[in-house]
């Protein structure tokens, strides 16, 4: 064999040996670690938490009792992980930072939806755990990377309609229901006002907790102009991804009749998608005789049921059951039901883990373990919104 060949395959050994060496050195778990959005960025470069830093692999405490668990969890990284290890993650309603930017491209292929369960006799179910539900998209049972109980901080945006189409009366309506909406939160959640019409899309108040300085402003409201009924929910839904709670929903009070916003529905629809907000439509101008005859009316309420159906929300008109209560006591009890609903939810995030494909409609699904539950969830997504 001549010189050059033995120098050939010694360099290859070398190179074999090094790699060795390296696989055994540097575990997988400490680079999935790292680049997992919730570990804590001080810890992303400390070996010690998967392995001791003397001594050989083969050696009986060589692994952490973090590698242990990584290890018997199939080298995958789990919710039941990151509650069972608080030392070195996050809490899932804390924002992340110091994350890589490709890690946050990794973050937005998470799917987020909310979750409501009923019982037979209509009434919202608590107390589940995560083994309670099996979640299918396109029929491929899909694992939950985070779970969260009936007790997450909640984010509402309410979009209320100060269009010409909006009369006085209805918008006296939409002011009182801000007020009791706002009543009825609980401390930990906060609340932002948005309206719509002339001069396009407004914050009228940001994000905040209580009621404190919120009737002077709806004061002001007044009904002018054309509806930018998509450009509202895209700008409350995109200020919405923003926050840190993790259970967001969008309240739109409107009667759905789109006529100057620069977004489509479709667009609006991916939006709502990627920050796993459910929309809640309350028509409060459906409700009257003339607008049922209406074909335009009843066109714009489609797009609001719509919105809502697709996104895993309600949509709801102040008609039937409330005969004998004023306007403003039916929707008091359509807030005091929602309020309980949405404290009643359970939200789930999972990473698709079927093939994907570009532009196709996907189908989600939630089933429960007992059979005389039943859930409500987004009914799916547009693959083109990833």
């Amino acid at each position: 064999m001549s010189r050059k060949a033995v120098s050939k395959i010694s360099l290859t050994l070398l190179f074999i040996l090094l790699a060795s060496w390296r696989v055994a050195s540097h575990p997988a778990y400490q680079n999935m670690y790292a680049n997992d959005p919730r570990s804590k960025p001080e810890l992303r470069t400390d070996c010690t938490i998967c392995h001791a830093i003397d001594g050989k692999a083969s050696q009986p405490n060589f692994l952490s009792e973090f590698g242990k668990a990584f290890k018997t969890n199939r080298n995958r990284l789990s919710e039941e992980l990151r509650v069972r290890f608080p030392r070195l993650f996050n809490q899932s309603d804390n924002p992340v930072s110091g994350v890589p930017v490709e890690t946050l491209k990794m973050a937005t292929a998470q799917v987020v939806i909310n979750i409501s369960v009923t019982n037979a006799k209509g009434k919202f179910v608590t107390g589940l755990d995560k083994q309670a539900f099996t979640l299918t998209e396109d029929q491929h049972e899909q694992e939950m990377v985070e779970f969260l109980g009936e007790d997450a901080p909640l984010a509402v945006a309410v979009l209320v309609d100060t269009s010409g189409s909006a009369l006085e009366a209805d918008l006296q309506k939409a002011r009182n229901a801000v007020l009791d909406l706002a009543n009825r939160l609980r401390p930990n959640d906060v609340l932002a006002v948005y309206t719509f019409g002339e001069g396009g899309v407004q914050m009228v108040r940001d994000f905040s907790q209580g009621v404190k300085d919120l009737k002077p402003l709806l004061k002001k409201l007044q009904g002018h102009g054309n509806t930018p009924l998509y450009d509202a929910v895209l700008d409350a839904t995109e200020d919405l991804r923003k926050r840190p709670e993790r259970r967001r929903a969008l309240v739109l009070i409107s009667d759905g009749a789109d006529s100057e916003s620069q977004a489509t529905l479709r667009e609006t629809e991916k939006q709502t998608f990627l920050a796993g907000v459910s929309i809640y439509a309350i028509d409060l101008i459906n409700t009257q005789k003339s607008a049922r005859r209406s074909p335009e009316r009843q066109a714009a309420a489609q797009v609001l049921q719509q919105l809502a159906e697709v996104t895993g929300g309600r949509y709801i008109t102040t008609e039937g059951g409330f005969f004998m209560l004023t306007s403003r006591a039916k929707l008091k009890r359509i807030f005091t039901e929602l309020i309980d609903e949405w404290h009643s939810q359970y939200t789930i995030t999972y990473e698709p883990n079927n093939v994907r494909q570009q532009g196709r409609w996907r189908t989600l699904r939630v089933q429960m373990e007992q059979a005389d539950l039943t859930a409500r969830a987004r009914m799916g997504y547009r693959e083109a919104a990833q």
